[in-house]
């Protein structure tokens, strides 16, 4: 196997630990669309303990479905009230949503250093703008942000943006 030149960014463990906000905003959303009636089906994979890892084609982590209306939609867990995605994962978003004709929702979910939940947002693609971020976060990352408040991540919000497509 061929020896990296360089050392990257973040160790594994570093790595796997950005998991565990994630995991946490996952399981409480698929809590809140069981709770909500609205299906949903997994569409990424989790990557995070295969032994060769490498950057590639991000994908949504599931596909919901409200009375027809899909949408892709990927759980984003933060500590901070900062609407930031991975600029290589929004435009694998971007494809997504141009390959399959249904757009993207983004939730972010806000906890505090104890877990619990302080704030949910989303993002709806195309519908909100984003623009690259002025500087690169600190593994590294090129990000973007979203450019104007979002709404809350609740079912009236969201219902109201999947029917409206």
């Amino acid at each position: 196997m061929k020896e990296l030149d360089f050392k990257p960014a973040k160790s594994k463990e570093k790595f796997r630990s950005n998991y565990k906000l994630h995991d946490l905003a996952e399981r409480t959303g698929k809590n809140l669309l069981v709770q909500w009636g609205i299906e949903f089906k997994i569409f990424g994979e989790d990557k995070r303990y295969e032994k060769v890892w490498e950057k590639g084609e991000d994908k949504p982590d599931v596909v919901i479905d409200y009375k027809g209306k899909q949408a892709f939609l990927d759980w984003k867990g933060k500590h901070t009230k900062s609407f930031l995605v991975n600029a290589r994962a929004i435009k694998s978003y971007e494809r997504w949503r141009n390959k399959f004709n249904i757009p993207v929702v983004i939730a972010f979910f806000i906890f505090d250093k104890n877990g619990m939940l302080l704030e949910r947002r989303f993002a709806f693609l195309p519908t909100h703008r984003y623009v690259d971020s002025v500087s690169k976060q600190w593994d590294k990352n090129k990000t973007v942000e979203f450019e104007e408040e979002l709404p809350k991540f609740s079912k009236e919000n969201l219902i109201k943006q999947l029917l409206a497509i």
